[in-house]
């Protein structure tokens, strides 16, 4: 189910739409995509998009309980 679910994310994201995948805060969201180990892409400022593959490695790096084939 997750991978599922991870595998139709669109390539780029909002943070606000990371926060509403991964059911958290927007503010938490925000405290992980400006953490050294996450790349994002700024278009403008306060425009950051997300890359899909850089969500689902940073889940698969940071996160023990569950294994992502995505």
């Amino acid at each position: 189910m997750i991978k599922e679910r991870l595998n139709e994310l669109p390539p780029l994201m909002t943070v606000k739409e990371m926060a509403q995948v991964l059911r958290i805060e927007r503010s938490t969201a925000n405290e992980i995509i400006y953490r050294e180990n996450f790349t994002v892409i700024m278009l403008k400022s306060r425009r950051t998009r997300i890359l899909k593959e850089e969500l689902i490695n940073w889940l698969e790096n940071n996160t023990a309980k569950y294994k992502f084939n995505g």
